[in-house]
């Protein structure tokens, strides 16, 4: 498969499943199951309370690299390699995870600041498996890291939605 077809594969696809998990919420008025939903609707424009220092790009850049970025989009390629853990970041923006080499088993955790204003994981999950070319809708994420726990090397796309999504 070609590069560019990937690209925009990856964008098309991300496109119709925000645009059907927006239409299907809008359309029946009742809550979505976990599987279908953003896992946080509060807008990450007023309530986002974290430094741009956290940001994905920035405080880990060795597993988020920038595919494609305009003032409505950015996708990321995210790496992560075999027995190695992601620096704390966060994601600020809705967007659709789409998993094309599972990094499994992997911990997800989820951070906060102490008194001391350091970070310490305050919740952690283990996911023994993941679903490959399916995308995964995910509200925006506060302070968050994954340990690959397999051996492994892991590979997803990220299409981040800078601004709401209306079709």
């Amino acid at each position: 498969m070609k590069y560019g077809q990937l690209i925009i594969g990856l964008i098309v696809g991300g496109f119709l499943g925000y645009g059907l998990f927006y239409y299907f919420s809008k359309s029946d008025g009742q809550s979505q199951s976990p599987k279908t939903a953003f896992t946080d609707s509060t807008s990450s424009e007023v309530n986002w309370t974290w430094p741009d220092s956290l940001d994905a790009v920035k405080a880990a850049p060795e597993n988020h690299k920038i595919v494609f970025e305009d003032s409505t989009v950015r996708i990321l390629q995210v790496l992560l390699n075999g027995q190695k853990e992601e620096p704390i970041h966060t994601h600020r923006w809705k967007s659709i995870m789409w998993i094309t080499k599972p990094a499994v088993p992997c911990r997800i955790y989820q951070y906060k600041l102490d008194k001391n204003k350091k970070f310490v994981a305050s919740d952690s999950v283990t996911v023994p498996h993941m679903d490959t070319n399916i995308g995964y809708p995910n509200g925006p994420e506060s302070p968050t890291g994954i340990k690959n726990l397999g051996r492994d090397n892991g590979i997803a796309y990220r299409v981040e939605f800078k601004k709401e999504f209306k079709p």
